[in-house]
């Protein structure tokens, strides 16, 4: 739903400074020593400038807060400019044409983008340091000089309209907006940021233009950088960036205050929709209110985790809801505190009963301190795994600075969550959860008519190593002190390959279930148990393999460890946790037929994999998931569950002999045995060939597909250098079909390999009318890139972008956990993620022409489109 603009899980991102941590620093102490090192400057326009030194990654990141959002739209409020902005600011200025500016930051490795929210707009890069200049250079003349070509603004015009179709489309979006218009009645906050179609239609380029003007002044402007950089070069630099940015006059946007609510309001919209949607909200107070902590440990006490009142009580007790959570959001304005909760239609009532039965017993019932202990110990985590990007850092800066007048607003309002108690819990609860206070919307189905210092002393990366336990299993260990936090990968090969026509979605299913109880422990105790310390343990599955995911501190790691050993070994998978898994997976099953993409790859998938099971999706189907028994789920796991099947990686602040030893004390009862193969042929394609269907949906979908490579293949790495130089907005397809002719919303290339052949896909999301040319001109593109290849400039700037985000990759140990584990697993080495750049590099333009002759053959071609519902003359869809 929505978030807090200053989060809380970015409250210690300052943390990651430190080069290490001593086992006697408070989060608080390093966090206030961390602050000291942040620069602020204000330059002689009014723009405010924020840098803070980080030398953990060889990245910076660089955001422009603009204070101008949808709710200062003053007389074309509702009308989303300050979206149109965001669109239009990188489509030119008098030195740089349309696509200039994204081509030039992807050359330097950048990943450049932009949003609006209700109060304002931020355009952000994240690159190597090296490039931070560049990256500089590139916004300000952005935000200064933006020439708003008219040509680009009718084309961005046609992108807005696919946009608020695909948002149409969205149910969690639908149900965001149907909560708040019907939330606030005169406040501004009850329009979408992005508009209405109507009214967005009947604006100018000349309105947007001045409304830029007036708006989108140095004044009104915050400039914030972190990484590895200089805070005293980077004020030279942005001084003299920003000298010619002159003040504007500005009149101040008066924006209405929301009148006390005084009775409870309510909203229902049915559509083409298989689960039922529900979002309770409470008016309450802006960010620097007092109370606005409280709202934070009160949401995460009865709706955040598996041992949250309300997960407890209506999901795992009634069974009424397949997950239910609660929120805060307290902006600059007073925002909203929220329920939010998905189940199935016929217990709409009881779900409506039982969260208002539930809200009132918490009125007598005491909120304990271990709660609220637990609630803070969450957030602590929460808050150190955000710490490792220079992205995440740089929103903390800015964004206290942008709500607070302080870039240290962290420690004030870590000092108010030290200060809450059960008293001040209930004390809110009482304030604001009140009847006369709420609004509840629902999204149903359709009824039937019947009824971020220059040296560094440590290496930026540690590289792994590779043991092997006493009983075969290789376990991959990455040392890393930086943080007191440890992430486990236990993986396995298995998943969808390993599933046949009666058994689909087994491997989703019986991951799902491991953390739901053993013989010693239930679902409640290994929830609980994992939430007092703040860890995090989740199962994953996918086409290859399957496994668990765990993160803790490293005091912890033991209790970690003891608890993946037990639900490997000694899962009982209950009746009940049964029941309640199959109905959430059908859940999820039907919610997949919501989204107008999956619909037209599945079409895809039915073509190419014939006789395989790549042409499913890991949750399986509805007749396969309510066969599934007990039986089967354990019998999976004991098949699955081998020495030779499996790898494990641990990486945190351990020697390799530390992990080892810990490692060898839990997993030695793995039972012995050796890899489980799977060969599965992929039967007689009909190819080529065409599929179109009609659903209840605003927009087109259009892939093109061809069949692909395996995760093995020598033209894995060239192709997906293929894929990023068809993707972006910055690629020679998005700059015809999308800034040219304005045919599409959005447009790529995706790749899906797996251990046997996946697929490669060009897609767009589009109108009916546009599908013709967009395919011609698909088809141009590829015949291209079979007869030329990429251009130098082409090539280059996919390398740099693919290079860039492998930089940001290797701050995330719990992804590189896991994709060491599973690259080790695969046969393509343990250290393989970490050696992607000389790979990368190395690609030619001759690699790319022979890679792309291997997947674009006509014959093996497959069209797979979504239309929307024929529609009579005159008629629009709603």
């Amino acid at each position: 739903m929505m978030r807090r603009p200053f989060p809380l899980v970015a409250l210690l991102a300052l943390l990651y400074a430190a080069p290490s941590i001593s086992d006697a620093d408070s989060p608080a102490d390093v966090l206030r020593r961390s602050n000291e090192g942040i620069h602020r400057f204000t330059m002689e326009n009014g723009i405010i400038g924020l840098v803070k030194e980080d030398r953990s990654a060889p990245v910076a990141a660089i955001q422009l807060w603009f204070g101008t959002g949808s709710i200062h739209e003053d007389e074309y409020l509702g009308a989303g400019l300050s979206h149109y902005v965001e669109h239009m600011i990188f489509k030119g200025t008098p030195t740089r044409g349309a696509g200039d500016i994204s081509r030039e930051l992807d050359a330097a490795g950048g990943r450049v983008n932009a949003y609006t929210t209700f109060d304002r707009t931020v355009f952000h890069v994240v690159l190597p340091s090296e490039n931070w200049e560049v990256g500089l250079d590139v916004l300000s003349d952005a935000v200064m000089n933006a020439s708003f070509p008219e040509d680009e603004w009718e084309n961005e015009q046609t992108v807005i309209l696919q946009e608020m179709a695909m948002n149409r489309d969205n149910p969690r979006r639908e149900l965001s907006r149907l909560l708040w218009n019907s939330a606030f009645r005169t406040h501004p906050y009850q329009h979408p940021v992005i508009g209405y179609k109507e009214v967005f239609l009947e604006t100018t380029r000349d309105d947007l233009i001045a409304f830029f003007h007036r708006h989108y002044t140095p004044d009104n402007m915050i400039f914030a950088v972190t990484g590895d950089v200089n805070a005293r070069d980077v004020e030279k630099k942005a001084r003299a960036a920003f000298s010619e940015f002159d003040r504007r006059a500005r009149p101040p946007v008066v924006v209405p205050a929301e009148p006390p609510q005084i009775a409870p309001r309510f909203a229902r919209k049915t559509g083409a929709y298989e689960v039922s949607r529900a979002a309770w909200g409470w008016h309450t107070v802006p960010l620097h209110h007092p109370d606005a902590a409280a709202l934070d440990v009160l949401a995460a006490v009865i709706g955040r985790g598996e041992s949250a009142r309300l997960t407890l009580e209506i999901r795992d007790r009634k069974q009424l809801v397949h997950n239910i959570s609660a929120w805060s959001f307290t902006p600059g304005e007073p925002g909203l505190f929220g329920i939010n909760a998905t189940f199935d239609p016929e217990h709409e009532e009881a779900v409506m009963d039982a969260v208002e039965r539930e809200i009132e017993r918490w009125r007598d019932v005491p909120f304990s301190e271990a709660e609220i202990d637990k609630a803070r110990r969450q957030v602590m985590i929460d808050t150190l795994g955000d710490l490792q990007t220079m992205r995440g850092q740089v929103h903390s800066v800015a964004s206290g600075e942008f709500y607070a007048g302080d870039p240290r607003f962290s420690e004030r309002y870590l000092k108010r969550l030290d200060e809450v108690t059960p008293d001040s819990l209930h004390d809110v609860l009482n304030r604001y959860v009140r009847k006369e206070n709420r609004t509840l919307a629902l999204l149903t189905p359709e009824r039937p008519e019947a009824e971020v210092a220059e040296e560094t002393t440590e290496p930026l990366i540690d590289e792994p190593v590779r043991l092997t336990l006493t009983n075969g299993i290789p376990l991959i260990v990455r040392e890393d002190r930086r943080l007191p936090l440890v992430h486990v990968a236990v993986t396995f090969l298995g998943g969808l390959l390993s599933e046949d026509e009666k058994t689909q979605g087994i491997t989703q299913f019986t991951s799902d279930l491991l953390t739901r109880g053993t013989t010693t422990r239930s679902a409640r105790d290994i929830a609980e148990t994992l939430e007092s310390l703040g860890a995090r343990l989740s199962p994953f599955s996918g086409l290859n393999s399957f496994g668990v995911q765990g993160m803790s501190l490293t005091e912890d790691l033991d209790s970690l460890l003891d608890i993946i050993a037990d639900i490997l070994l000694d899962s009982t998978f209950p009746e009940e946790e049964i029941t309640r898994q199959r109905t959430r997976q059908l859940a999820e099953i039907r919610a997949q037929r919501e989204q107008p993409f999956t619909l037209a790859d599945e079409r895809v998938r039915d073509v190419l994999y014939p006789g395989h099971p790549y042409r499913w999706t890991p949750l399986g189907n509805e007749d396969s998931v309510s066969r599934l028994a007990r039986a089967d789920l354990k019998a999976y796991l004991e098949r699955h569950l081998r020495t030779g099947n499996m790898a494990i990686s641990i990486f945190g602040p351990l020697t390799p002999d530390e992990a080892r030893a810990q490692a060898e004390r839990v997993f030695a009862e793995i039972p012995e045995g050796d890899k489980v193969v799977y060969e599965r042929e992929i039967g007689d394609r009909d190819l080529p060939t065409r599929i179109t269907q009609r659903k209840p949906h605003h927009q087109t979908i259009f892939l093109m597909a061809f069949p692909g490579v395996t995760l093995l293949d020598e033209h894995l790495d060239t192709l997906d250098v293929l894929r990023t130089a068809m993707s972006g907005l910055s690629s020679e397809l998005a700059r015809e079909i999308r800034d040219k002719r304005g045919l599409v919303y959005f447009v790529g290339a995706l790749q899906r390999a797996g251990l046997d052949p996946g697929r490669f896909v060009l897609y767009a999301g589009t109108f009916e009318e546009a599908v013709e040319e967009l395919e011609a001109l698909m088809d141009q593109e590829i015949e291209r890139i079979l007869a030329e290849g990429l251009s130098e400039e082409e090539l280059a700037r996919a390398q740099e972008q693919i290079v860039g985000d492998y930089y940001a990759t290797l701050q995330d140990s719990a992804a590189l956990a896991q994709v060491s584990a599973l690259n080790e697993l695969y046969g393509l080495g343990y250290d393989h993620a970490f050696r992607k750049e000389e790979r990368i590099r190395a690609i030619t333009n001759k690699d790319i022409r022979e890679a792309a002759s291997t997947v674009f053959e006509d014959e093996h071609r497959v069209i797979s489109i979504v239309f929307p519902p024929a529609q009579e003359p005159g008629e629009t869809l709603e």
